[in-house]
């Protein structure tokens, strides 16, 4: 037969260990603000919600901010017409910025970075496409009151400034949450 061998396991050490790793852990998530903290610090907590509005042609634009992972990260949806695209925003404490990643349905990505720039935000990102070619630009995000939000889209120089004018720009209007209802009870009889 076989012996099993046991590991001699040292109690003093194994307590030490785990006190070692509830330090660590609770001095980083101590030590980490949020991006949804750093959001209401500057006042442009704002954006979380549900935002529409419609081109002259008629398409829709749909964007969807959602909090997540405690505050930590905000998710970003958005739809127009046939695009789609899904991405992050999160924080990077050893580089004071936010940064955003996103992929669409056709095939392309962007990364970029949001900052708050008194009561407005500045998104900048690069988006390449499917093909690989590149495209920057920036949006300007505004509160215009409770319930309408104005982004106006900017072309970026090789400085990453902001052009003198933008794009186009177009008013958002915040949208009501979606909600589920329970199907209905069917009485048996």
């Amino acid at each position: 037969m076989n012996k099993q061998r046991t590991a001699k396991v040292n109690p003093a050490k194994t307590t030490l260990l785990i006190m070692a790793v509830l330090i660590i852990l609770s001095g980083s998530a101590m030590a980490q603000q949020s991006l949804q903290g750093l959001a209401q610090e500057s006042g442009t907590d704002w954006l979380a919600g549900r935002w529409a509005a419609t081109t002259d042609d008629g398409t829709e634009i749909t964007l969807v901010y959602q909090w997540i992972l405690d505050g930590h990260a905000i998710i970003v949806d958005m739809k127009m017409g046939e695009y789609a695209s899904h991405g992050m925003i999160y924080y990077i404490p050893d580089d004071d910025k936010a940064t955003a990643i996103s992929v669409d349905n056709r095939g392309g990505r962007a990364k970029g970075t949001w900052q708050a720039q008194g009561d407005k935000l500045v998104s900048k990102n690069e988006r390449i496409d499917a093909e690989g070619n590149a495209q920057k630009s920036g949006a300007v995000y505004t509160k215009v009151d409770n319930k309408t939000i104005k982004i106006a889209l900017y072309g970026l120089n090789d400085y990453d400034e902001l052009s003198d004018e933008p794009w186009f720009s177009m008013d958002f209007k915040r949208q009501a949450k979606k909600t589920t209802k329970p199907a209905a009870k069917q009485k048996v009889n």
